[in-house]
């Protein structure tokens, strides 16, 4: 097996590392454009990461076509990693922006209020406090609908990204002239 990746002049050589849960999907995918598994190990930095290397023949029938579907599904493999990654970013940043600085004002202005009874200090204390609690309330309404509305975006954008992936793969199977048990 050694001598085929290293032979350059008849097989291509694919290396990757991925995150181990999406591994399997990852290897199932590049099964539909030719690609091959030779090699799948720990990664020596990270515990969650896998490398993983394919061949396939060099000289195959619509490589062009191939290695351009290939790259049309690696930017929508990309792209589901970015949805992931950014799956809770606008609950997280009301949730910090609005219930942060609610709350900071809210014990502001308490601690103005139990601090000194001068008409300022409680003046201030009592918009303060205000203040802080309108926000900590907005925060307390408003998070369960953006959470909401982020998760129902983010399953939606999924799917249709997943839907597209296996078009491409569709296509690249096509293209090889067989379906996946006949690459597996």
């Amino acid at each position: 097996m050694k001598k085929q990746i290293d032979n350059y002049k008849d097989f291509d050589k694919l290396s990757l590392y991925v995150k181990k849960y999406k591994a399997e999907e990852i290897i199932e995918h590049y099964k539909n454009f030719n690609w091959k598994l030779v090699s799948e190990s720990e990664n020596k930095k990270y515990e969650d990461i896998v490398d993983l290397t394919f061949i396939r023949k060099h000289k195959i029938e619509n490589k062009d076509e191939l290695q351009l579907l290939q790259v049309y599904m690696e930017e929508r493999l990309n792209n589901v990693g970015k949805l992931e990654k950014n799956r809770n970013s606008k609950a997280t940043a009301f949730g910090l922006g609005v219930g942060v600085m609610g709350l900071f004002l809210l014990i502001f202005g308490l601690m103005c209020c139990f601090q000194c009874f001068l008409l300022l200090n409680l003046t201030m204390s009592i918009i303060c406090s205000c203040i802080g609690l309108i926000l900590v309330i907005i925060f307390a309404i408003f998070l369960p609908k953006i959470s909401k509305k982020e998760k129902s975006d983010f399953i939606t954008n999924k799917q249709k990204i997943e839907t597209e992936i296996n078009e491409i793969c569709k296509k690249a199977l096509s293209l090889i002239g067989g379906d996946k048990n006949e690459n597996a």
